[in-house]
């Protein structure tokens, strides 16, 4: 018990032991912990329950929130323990040696989760079976602290001794979730869903039925080449366990190719729970966060189900039962915006969440009770705020692009060049300078450099370009602002003004413009250029006589097989393709 501290500073009466074990599990220690917000009489200390085979991570996320000192464990387990209660996340490892009163609470979702391995049980919810709430006759919690009253009945039924000392509080992380959702658009543009971009969250729990168990990375590369990346952003939150199964670093070499693509990975310690909060629409699987995402309001589709891995009377299960599966090889497009058509189903929260934003007063009256304190006499603290989510991700430098001309505009939709869309639409390829390294075997249908260069000039950047890949039409290098210069194989070049647009997307408005047959000329007086949510509109006009004497680049040998179409402005003969010519100033 918590004597005079001769070391002390503030008046301590009672210290709280918070047993870490797991990452999830310790994100919900965390949060209970900040119940004793403001009250100096009641400090937290955090030790490992070591064990776990997902252990790794615990320490770091410790440091992170703050927590720089670490009881030992045989130091928490000894006889004359300085500690007056235990916070319990996780209900395996020696907890039987913890000479304190315990409470025992889910990590995630409420308990739903079978667990077969000892001391857990195939036929009830990890953390309401006997094997684990007791040892060799004793009951080991002292309090059970529960989201929702059906709890209270399976562990009736699986283990009646320790029925009587559930309390129903509600969830934490989820009241925390609901006490941010006026942060969602602060979340969504760290998240990149901005200018009408639609955020979709993929979400993995652990195991072999998960979603990356059951797909790997198909999925996400599905998705990620099936959504025009300027409509679409695509966020993945994968499960602790997977990260600390393999390391953070095995991950992101995993889903490097995605990771170009713009796909934004979120970190394991922070970041899911505003993830959620900034979603428009979820895919997942039996993980406790596409049952917080559909809790939330968010349409959510299941990519798969672990059946096997859930208590079949759970209400996890019948959420299982009643939620839209998504067809992996379908048109994934049309089936995210089915799902926000018909939206999501806020009563989803009444499968497991009781007392939505009430939490925090009916835990912390628990936790004074337990402690023989008299709470503050101040309301419960507000949940804190959720730390914007920082995400994995890279610039892409190269898409799939598909441009269309349309009356007097062209549209365009760029893609990641992961896997083969749906359709019939043509697709080109455009390439950053910076992946035209020297070992590239193909050609590209569209170079761009969007960096200003000291080194060379443009016009010289354009012309070794073309004549390092003979299939690429077209090659684009920035000048300065928003101006750029253009020239396309068969000699036309122009200077192209494109403000609110990048370079990728100005230079395939181009490309597609020429390809269709149009003469040059016209975008003297602007071209609207359609591009998700946005319009902008590009002007050329004939480029200074830099091009002038440069020798004469020699024809494609052929197209690659990116580019399908027989109309290539780079051919002499294809239809159209000199519309404009020398006489008209485009060289």
């Amino acid at each position: 018990m918590t004597g005079q501290d001769p070391w002390g500073t503030l008046p301590v009466a009672r210290t709280v032991l918070a047993v870490a074990r797991t990452v999830p599990c310790t994100a919900r220690l965390l949060d209970v912990a900040e119940l004793f917000r403001g009250d100096e009489r009641v400090a937290v200390d955090f030790t490992v329950n070591a064990g776990s085979r997902f252990g790794a991570g615990i320490t770091g996320m410790l440091h992170d929130a703050g927590v720089e000192r670490l009881v030992p464990w045989n130091h928490a387990v000894a006889p004359e323990g300085e500690f007056d209660l235990a916070l319990v996340a996780n209900p395996k490892g020696e907890l039987h040696r913890l000479p304190v009163p315990m409470l025992f609470m889910p990590h995630g979702a409420g308990h739903n989760r079978l667990v077969g391995t000892l001391p857990g049980s195939l036929s009830v919810a990890s953390g309401l079976a006997r094997s684990q709430l007791e040892h060799r006759g004793r009951t080991l919690p002292a309090r059970l602290a529960l989201s929702h009253p059906e709890q209270v009945e399976r562990l009736r039924a699986s283990y009646p001794e320790a029925a009587g000392r559930a309390v129903v509080v509600g969830d934490p992380s989820y009241d925390r979730m609901l006490a941010n959702l006026e942060r969602r658009e602060h979340f969504r543009r760290a998240l990149g869903a901005t200018g009408g971009r639609r955020l979709v969250v993929v979400t993995s729990t652990w195991h072999h039925d998960s979603l990356l168990g059951r797909h790997g990375r198909r999925l996400v590369s599905a998705l990620l080449s099936q959504l025009p990346h300027d409509e679409y952003q695509v966020a993945l939150i994968a499960h602790p366990n997977i990260w600390y199964r393999y390391s953070p670093a095995q991950l992101r070499r995993w889903l490097a190719p995605e990771l170009e693509a713009g796909l934004r990975l979120v970190p394991p310690l922070e970041g899911w729970r505003a993830t959620l909060v900034a979603a428009d629409v979820v895919v997942g699987d039996h993980g406790s966060v596409s049952y917080y995402a559909a809790a939330l309001g968010r349409p959510v589709l299941l990519a798969t189900f672990g059946d096997t891995l859930i208590a079949p009377d759970s209400p996890l299960a019948e959420f299982g039962r009643a939620t839209p599966r998504l067809d992996p090889d379908g048109d994934l497009r049309a089936q995210l915006a089915t799902a926000e058509r018909e939206g999501g189903s806020l009563t989803a929260a009444d499968l497991l969440i009781q007392h939505p934003g009430g939490s925090a007063g009916r835990m912390r009256r628990l936790l004074y009770e337990m402690l023989r304190l008299d709470p503050p006499p101040v309301p419960a603290p507000e949940p804190p705020p959720l730390r914007t989510p920082e995400s994995y991700t890279e610039e892409p430098e190269r898409f799939a692009v598909e441009a269309t001309v349309d009356g007097d505009g062209v549209r365009v939709r760029r893609f990641a060049p992961l896997a083969a869309g749906t359709g019939d639409a043509e697709r080109f390829e455009v390439v950053a300078a910076e992946r035209l390294h020297p070992a590239t075997a193909a050609s590209p249908d569209i170079a761009v450099r969007s960096h200003a260069s000291e080194s060379e000039p443009p016009e010289e950047w354009i012309v070794r370009t073309l004549r390092r890949f003979p299939g690429c039409g077209l090659a684009a290098a920035s000048l300065s602002g928003s101006r750029a210069l253009l020239r396309l194989r068969d000699g036309r070049a122009l200077e192209l003004d494109a403000p609110g647009t990048d370079l990728f997307v100005a230079a395939t408005a181009v490309y597609a413009w020429a390809v269709d047959g149009r003469p040059l000329p016209a975008l003297a007086a602007g071209v609207p250029v359609h591009i998700g949510a946005r319009r902008t509109v590009i002007r050329g006009t004939p480029p200074p006589m830099i091009f002038a004497g440069l020798p004469p680049i020699p024809p494609p040998r052929d197209h690659g097989t990116t580019r399908r179409t027989d109309r290539d402005p780079a051919t002499a003969e294809s239809p159209g393709a000199r519309t404009s010519g020398p006489g008209d100033g485009y060289l």
